[in-house]
């Protein structure tokens, strides 16, 4: 068992080490700290992704001399040619702005001119949360072979705008909430506000997000039960998630989120996005003291204790409590809930293919009527099956609607 002292060494060794290979984001970072220290046998696995393959993608995307990435990272930007993106950002910076949050600090420039205007693709990513070290989504090589033939800025307009959306909607937090599924979660429930064609593309939009509609549902519960104004305060590292929610939920929190690493040692310390329920079920269960403490006795304090990590054990604990017996089901429908009942209609009213090895999103009618569970919680689209990303066939629907709709 190491002392006190041996585990804040480590910690200042390791961070410099990450550090010296790459330029890490916060957050992130403390993250590969914590997942070495709990699972030394991970390193190499964690050191091959993230200091080797990873930024090795990303310094092809923004520093290639020649082809189709130093064409589309290395075009000046022009907002005058590009109305998509400009009317993205302003939407982005009103959101920001109104909650009271500087734009310089929270997205790195006071205007939407002063961030792009001038500047290439390349230049305004590197400056992202995770620019220092990660590729941006969805401009992997597979994603830009439709940019050969085509003018960049075009290509951007057309294809990049919701990335670049999301890839801003983190912020530039030295503190961004933890775990990381809270940050990816606010960070797409922030960008489909800003740009709502991140979830749902007009017919002839090809810049939205797989599966980003699954993470916005847990930004939106976590809005639903913060507020507008203090969830971007969360996203931006001024509100401390213990304060938020409690010290308890955000311990518990953080558990739930690291569980699949912890288990598996996978590297990606994000786990299954597609049951956003079971997070709006851990964070509503703590605004009941008596929920609270029993979930705290069977799940949380026995695996502080040393009991071995299993998120098959959390899920099954989510999974069987009811929503008639949590706060939300009693609580009066609030203008989120209608944002989350939007949200969930179009989750199901698009769909992900596959086109050779890049992802599309487009909007298609389900084969039938969409169908609420009352009782679940849930809507219910009568595909076939899941979608090639493997989103589900079901979304969450707000409890308080639910109720509300059995009053009735």
């Amino acid at each position: 068992m190491w002392s006190l002292l041996e585990v804040v060494s480590q910690v200042v060794t390791r961070r410099a080490a990450w550090m010296a290979g790459a330029r890490v984001a916060p957050g992130m970072l403390e993250a590969l700290v914590a997942a070495e220290l709990a699972r030394p046998d991970a390193t190499a696995i964690l050191e091959a992704h993230y200091l080797l393959a990873m930024p090795a993608l990303r310094a092809r995307q923004l520093q290639g001399s020649s082809g189709v990435e130093q064409q589309v990272f290395g075009t000046p930007l022009e907002l005058r040619r590009m109305p998509r993106l400009r009317e993205a950002l302003e939407a982005l910076f009103g959101l920001v702005s109104d909650a009271g949050l500087s734009c310089s600090a929270c997205l790195g420039a006071p205007t939407p001119e002063e961030l792009v205007q001038g500047r290439t693709l390349g230049q305004v990513y590197e400056q992202c949360h995770f620019g220092g070290f990660m590729p941006m989504l969805y401009a992997y090589p597979g994603d830009l072979e439709d940019a050969v033939e085509r003018a960049p800025l075009a290509f951007i307009e057309e294809r990049l705008v919701g990335p670049l959306v999301h890839e801003l909607s983190h912020f530039h937090a030295a503190e961004p909430p933890a775990p990381a599924n809270l940050h990816e979660a606010l960070a797409a429930w922030i960008g489909c506000e800003a740009w709502p064609a991140q979830v749902w593309p007009g017919r002839d939009e090809h810049d939205a997000i797989p599966g980003a509609a699954w993470f916005a549902a847990v930004g939106g519960f976590i809005t639903r039960m913060l507020g507008e104004r203090e969830a971007l305060h969360l996203q931006a590292g001024a509100l401390d998630p213990r304060e938020a929610f409690g010290a308890p939920c955000a311990e518990a929190l953080r558990l739930y989120g690291f569980l699949p690493f912890l288990e598996s040692g996978a590297p990606h310390l994000l786990s299954d996005a597609f049951h956003p329920e079971r997070w709006w079920k851990l964070l509503d269960l703590h605004r009941d003291a008596a929920l609270a403490r029993d979930f705290h006795d069977r799940q949380v304090r026995p695996l502080l204790a040393g009991a071995p990590a299993r998120q098959a054990d959390w899920d099954e604990a989510l999974d069987g409590l009811h929503w008639r017996d949590l706060p939300a089901w009693r609580d009066a429908p609030g203008p989120v809930d209608r944002k989350l009942a939007t949200l969930a209609e179009r989750a199901l009213s698009v769909r992900t293919g596959r086109r050779g090895s890049t992802f599309f999103v487009a909007r298609a009618d389900p084969p039938g009527p969409l169908r609420l569970d009352p009782n679940a919680c849930e809507l219910c689209a009568p595909w076939p099956g899941p979608d090639a990303l493997g989103a589900p066939c079901v979304f969450p629907w707000p409890p308080a609607l639910c109720a509300e709709a059995q009053r009735r």
